[in-house]
């Protein structure tokens, strides 16, 4: 790194670098303590003094701290505070730990925090790279993003820079010549440069990059929501059947928690999954393994179980009067009108008209579980008056996750899985807090808000004049790098004109598909900004980084935790060195772009928190309406400094926001228990589903006329199995032959420890306490002379990764799995991943209704004859910039 000076201009806060490697080294001292439940470890250390003196013991206070990523749960957390400085973290303790109320407890990764927000490798001023000018074309220098030097320069100038290639790039190729990747989130922070475009007149969005892939869509034409029942409910069930679901490591928090309250009860849990998992581990009394992206198979077969093994008298396993009443397209009877009488499920199932009965002999041939596991599983299921299918949302998120939302349903429908107590059938959704009943009990934060089309905290939402203009995540990096051409919301042909990139905090070119294009697609573009907290893959190949403000250094935010809880994140410290807030960058830049900051912020954050509280509501203790949670004065109103009228609540507002959380405590029997879609099954013309017929879809027209009009590909409005690109079938030369061809394995991605998505990714503690390895099953490893700890590289049709291997018998034959997260480092030399990035070898595979295909890849493995790889928790961070630079 070149020598490089301050601009007279900048100014300094009181944090040094010293300080940030203090507490660097401080959270990796408690590396040892991240696998347990509990907190110790951080609340077990004291910082020493800046004089290496004894230890300091002023006064300070605990203040209640946002875990912002998005892992799916939510964990709480509380910073104690002296003297403007982090000295250790702690958890819920607002109420007895009981099983029926648990402690809402922070994770490792959340405990995590400190390391990430104090690492020495925060972004600390604003950059530029050296040989990036204005003005597009050679100026850009564009080949040497990712690998050029960095300059430190004053906020004038890189918002001055900005401003002006804003202006440029619209008066030159217009508002669609500006992409903003990752969407623009409808929150606080990130949604400030989104709503800034859209008041200039837009700006090209993405669509499709979905946690939920197929259901997003397919939960409204079908009828199924992604929902379960409430967690006490489920303990009320005789069996569960967690298919691809592994919430220990992706949601570490309350869910595997709560499972096991379920199994004291003495519910039975199945795990279908390629991989005996860390929760099957905890929870199963039953595995059975199956192939990535071939689920709708297995569902198919246990749906002929059912229908050749059905006695209504002696042995009934079919819901029959659930799918006359609540179903249209089960059978020939029960088609729509015009539909074409061979088209219906129980036929196709049955092989009637195909020819191909859809028997568990069938099925094991595709998805690799044994006939006789898939017959044994619908048995159960079928013969069990109280059972729940519950699945994580990565079924979905594969090249035919459209026909396995269909799938679920029709055998739900048919084992008598929906609308009961202790039954459901659905997708966890990936998000704890949206589960069992979601706002059935609290309503607050942006969800109630902030609903769709309405207002975010008493400020106006404003579309974007380019909706119709969005760019299909699959189709994002191709159209500019390969025929710069995309397929907009309207099915219309767009030629794609984007320029500039705007990154905000997200880091979309690390986790969307095809990053190898991605990273083609941004060398190509006249400019790139991207704000941050640390330099992510998006700034490590963006031309100019601004430092931005973590939500500790904001004043706070307000998020649903869990169907009964609800969380008031406060400021923890004051912005680190330049850092600013993402409302203020954008303020700044709408002054010189000519956008109103009255209109963009025409309140403050603080006001725009305390109205999403005050808007909280509670359901009231007679259980029929619903009443404010908090109770506001006059002093109050005074105190906080913000405008609002007082209001009766159940908990004053000043305690709520002492404590940031609010949780209403359980209990067996008290009457709040959730059952999904019940109202339904009890009267589905008095509570009819939100579809063309009001009832569960099994025949789904408008599924097929959405997916026509999304102009990308055609489905069956009957659940079939369709092979998917880069499924198991791909992984053959010849599949009558079983010749496997140049990608002989499926590899898939893993949520695990060390990351949520790629937050905490540089952290180096959760890296030396969670490996990132490839997972590789024992007989593949011998056949190809593999052993633990060897690097190997991983080859797909779309790039290269390195990975030391993991051996074990925990792994299907032919399937291979990764973490997804890891922060791309290429070796330009040789264009491989030395970091394990996912999104290397997942491909741009565009899919039905237009979502993500992650979870179904193909890829070959062999030995690696270069230099093995160092741990990664040894790799030097990437701080670009050192205090005084």
């Amino acid at each position: 790194m070149e020598d490089v000076k301050a601009p007279a201009s900048s100014t300094q806060s009181g944090i040094t670098r010293r300080s940030l490697l203090k507490w660097t080294a401080l959270a990796a001292a408690g590396t040892a303590a991240l696998g347990t439940t509990g907190c110790a470890g951080f609340n077990e250390k004291e910082p020493l003094s800046e004089t290496g003196g004894e230890n300091v013991q002023p006064e300070g206070e605990w203040i209640p701290c946002s875990c912002w990523a998005d892992c799916g749960s939510k964990g709480f957390n509380k910073a104690f505070v002296r003297n403007g400085e982090v000295v250790r973290l702690g958890t819920d303790q607002t109420h007895d730990d009981t099983p029926d109320c648990p402690q809402l407890r922070a994770c490792a990764r959340g405990r995590a925090l400190r390391g990430m927000i104090f690492g020495a490798d925060r972004i600390k001023y604003p950059m530029k790279r050296k040989n990036w000018q204005p003005g597009g074309g050679e100026n850009a220098h564009g080949e040497l993003r990712g690998r050029d030097e960095w300059e430190r320069i004053s906020w004038d100038e890189a918002l001055d820079l900005i401003a002006g290639e804003i202006l440029r790039i619209i008066d030159t190729y217009g508002n669609e010549g500006i992409l903003l990747p990752g969407g623009v989130p409808q929150r606080l922070g990130d949604y400030d440069i989104g709503r800034m475009m859209y008041i200039k007149g837009g700006c090209l969005e993405q669509t499709g990059a979905v946690s939920s892939g197929a259901w997003t869509e397919m939960a409204k034409l079908i009828g199924l929501p992604e929902e379960t029942n409430d967690r006490i409910d489920l303990r009320s069930s005789e069996v569960i059947v967690l298919w691809g679901s592994n919430p220990a490591w992706s949601r570490a928090g309350l869910p595997t928690y709560d499972y096991l309250q379920c199994k004291e009860a003495g519910v039975k849990f199945v795990c279908v999954d390629p991989f005996y998992t860390p929760t099957a581990k905890v929870l199963t009394d039953d595995y059975i393994p199956i192939r990535p992206g071939t689920d709708s198979a297995a569902f198919l077969a246990m749906a002929y179980v059912l229908l050749t093994q059905d006695d209504p008298e002696n042995n009934p396993l079919i819901d029959w009067d659930f799918l006359d009443r609540c179903t249209i397209g089960f059978d020939a009877d029960h088609l729509p009108e015009g539909a074409d009488p061979k088209k219906n499920y129980r036929d196709y199932v049955l092989g009637t008209y195909d020819g191909v009965p859809k028997t568990p002999e069938w099925a094991s041939e595709i998805c690799g579980s044994p006939a006789e596991d898939l017959e044994r599983l619908a048995l159960m299921l079928g013969g069990a008056e109280r059972a729940a299918v519950i699945t994580a949302p990565a079924l979905a998120r594969t090249g035919s996750g459209a026909q396995l939302c269909q799938n679920l349903m029709a055998f739900g429908a048919m084992a008598g899985l929906i609308g009961k107590p202790g039954c459901c059938c659905a997708s966890d959704c990936g998000h704890s807090w949206m589960q069992g009943g979601f706002e059935t009990l609290l309503k607050g934060g942006m969800n109630h808000a902030n609903p769709r089309n309405a207002t975010l905290g008493n400020m106006e939402r404003i579309p974007n004049p380019l909706e119709y203009r969005k760019v299909n995540v699959n189709q994002m990096w191709t159209s500019i790098v390969d025929e710069r051409k995309y397929i907009g919301l309207d099915g219309k042909t767009y030629d794609n004109n984007v320029h500039m990139i705007y990154d905000r905090q997200e880091n979309f070119l690390n986790q969307g598909p095809a990053t190898m294009k991605g990273i083609e697609a941004y060398r190509m573009m006249d400019t790139v900004v991207a704000q941050n907290l640390v330099m992510t893959t998006n700034c490590k190949y963006a031309d100019i980084v601004l430092p931005v403000a973590s939500p500790w250094e904001r004043y706070g935010d307000l998020s649903p935790a869990y169907r009964e809880t609800i969380v008031w994140f406060s400021q923890v410290v004051e912005p680190l060195f330049e850092c600013k807030s993402d409302a203020e960058i954008a303020l700044e830049l709408a002054d010189r772009i000519g956008v109103d900051r009255n209109v963009l912020r025409p309140v403050s954050e603080k006001q725009l928190i305390i109205n999403m509280v005050a808007a909280s509501q509670i359901l009231s203790e007679d259980g029929e309406n619903f009443e404010n949670l908090v109770s506001i004065t006059e002093e109050d109103l005074a105190e906080l400094g913000v405008e609002g009228q007082p209001q009766e609540g159940r908990v004053p507002i000043l305690d709520f926001k002492r404590d940031g959380i609010f949780t209403i405590e359980r209990s067996v029997g008290d009457g709040l228990d959730f059952i999904a879609l019940k109202p339904f099954r009890d009267d589905p013309e008095a509570n009819p589903r939100p579809t063309a017929s009001g009832k569960l879809e099994i025949y789904c027209q408008a599924a097929v006329d959405k997916v026509k009009e999304f102009g990308f590909k055609e489905i069956s409005p009957i659940p079939e199995y369709v092979p998917p690109v880069e499924g198991y079938e791909q992984t053959f030369s010849d599949w009558e032959a079983k010749e496997k061809g140049e990608f002989p394995f499926q590899i898939y991605s893993l949520h695990i420890l060390r990351h949520s998505h790629s937050s905490f990714a540089n952290v180096p503690n959760l890296r030396e306490a969670f490996d990132h390895p490839l997972y590789m099953n024992s007989l593949d490893a011998e056949r190809l002379g593999m052993e633990t700890g060897e690097t190997v590289l991983i080859t797909s049709n779309w790039g290269r990764c390195l990975r030391p291997v993991q051996v074990t018998e925990m792994m299907m034959p032919g399937v291979l799995a990764m973490g997804q997260g890891a922060w791309v480092e290429i070796d330009e030399e040789t264009g491989i991943d030395k970091a394990g990035c996912m999104n290397v070898l997942c491909g741009p595979n565009v899919t039905t209704t237009g979502y993500q295909a992650w979870n179904t890849c193909i890829c070959n493995v062999e030995k690696w004859d270069g230099e093995p790889l160092v741990p990664d928790y040894l790799w030097d961070s990437r701080e670009v910039l050192k205090e005084g630079e």
